[in-house]
């Protein structure tokens, strides 16, 4: 087994949904994948059974704070001031610098949903970015 080391990742957006590009300054990036489940246990059995129902996810990517920021990258930062938007920004999660159709990664149609920005002394700024899928989650991982 081969590992993948974390300084490759990367994470690819696009606020209108087409065609995403790197986000700049990316430190790391987190995904958690979640599904519902149901108990279809019945009077009589000894053990509870379940069948599995609808599925979430929830990310974060933390970027270093970039004043010059531009294109996707401010767009991404910025998402979280838009309300009424539709969920249909294109998000891709890459644990490796893998490009073409057979890259490894995370893809889903979504919204940023907060951003939280830190500055502390002895580090640089952080910009840290929650997101949320909207529909499929298709993982190639």
């Amino acid at each position: 087994m081969a590992a993948v080391k974390g300084d490759v990742g990367q994470v690819k957006f696009d606020d209108a949904g087409s065609s995403v590009n790197p986000v700049l300054g990316t430190r790391s990036w987190s995904m958690s994948i979640t599904k519902d489940t149901q108990e279809t246990t019945v009077q009589g059995d000894t053990f509870k059974s379940f069948v599995g129902g609808l599925i979430e996810g929830e990310g974060t990517a933390e970027l270093v704070y970039d004043a010059a920021a531009s294109g996707e990258t401010a767009t991404f930062v910025d998402a979280a001031l838009v309300t009424g938007d539709a969920a249909t920004a294109a998000f891709e999660l890459f644990p490796d610098n893998g490009s073409g159709a057979t890259a490894k990664k995370i893809s889903f149609t979504g919204l940023v949903t907060n951003f939280e920005q830190s500055s502390s002394m002895g580090d640089v700024n952080t910009i840290s970015i929650t997101f949320k899928p909207s529909g499929t989650i298709t993982s190639a991982i």
